[in-house]
């Protein structure tokens, strides 16, 4: 019989959402500040390690500050980013988060010669064929992203999963993750622009009107297992006129 991994959310990323949820239903204009370790803890049902790693994920995400001998508090102006950087949405999340409705355009799939320095980035065996899917995303039927996922076939079995895949218009992460167990956990981002009438292969899609003359935000991510094996080398091309990211910095300052 066939079986289904369960996908059981760490305690602590319940205890953060449960936290982002009280969060959501503060005054904030009469007071930002959030319990003690020790009441939220109490409050949830879960342990004060627990909800520490809460804490600290959301504070490395700057939602919330914490200061010496005062307490924790909300960051106010952090809820008005509506598109982070860190930690990274899904595409259709963004789209969602920026006020717009998405929908996908799934292009093509399919497996391509072996470029080898994708191949060395995945660390893919001389004998691994590569494959590349390509999607539009678009926010209330305006060009708002196209990427390029590029990725070995033995991630997702044989030609009989291939064919499948090729049809597949869902996440390419969650369909890596039930053929293979492997779960994308973190990324490492390389950060460009480019002209949208230069980007590779759109052009055979859409046409230059469509694409507008405002420069896209080219992001090559290298998308890691939690084992730390590569396992997608994304291209991502943003409309930043749709999707506007923002950032906020913990400061590493010596005084």
């Amino acid at each position: 019989m066939a079986t289904q991994k369960l996908r059981i959310k760490p305690l602590s990323g319940q205890a953060k959402e449960a936290i982002l949820q009280y969060i959501e239903e503060m005054d904030l204009k009469r007071d930002n500040k959030l319990p003690r370790e020790e009441a939220l803890a109490e409050m949830l049902g879960v342990s004060r390690i627990t909800i520490r790693q809460a804490l600290n994920d959301l504070a490395s995400e700057g939602i919330i500050f914490r200061r010496q001998g005062r307490g924790t508090f909300v960051n106010v102006d952090s809820l008005d980013i509506k598109v982070t950087f860190s930690p990274c949405m899904e595409l259709t999340q963004m789209i969602q988060k920026s006020g717009y409705t998405p929908s996908v355009r799934l292009l093509k799939i399919r497996k391509i010669k072996r470029e080898e320095e994708i191949c060395s980035l995945l660390q893919m065996q001389p004998d691994k064929q590569l494959v590349v899917a390509e999607k539009l995303f678009l926010a209330d039927d305006q060009i708002c992203a196209y990427c390029r996922d590029y990725f070995s076939m033995d991630l997702i079995g044989g030609e009989e999963s291939f064919e499948m895949f090729s049809h597949y218009e869902d996440s390419i992460y969650r369909y890596i993750y039930d053929l293979s167990g492997e779960k994308a956990q973190w990324d490492k981002v390389e950060i460009d622009t480019a002209d949208p009438a230069d980007i590779p292969g759109l052009k055979g899609y859409v046409s230059v009107k469509e694409l507008g003359s405002r420069p896209y935000l080219y992001l090559k991510t290298l998308n890691y297992s939690e084992r730390d094996r590569p396992l997608v080398y994304a291209n991502e091309y943003f409309n930043t006129g749709i999707i506007q990211f923002n950032l906020i910095r913990q400061k590493n300052i010596q005084y």
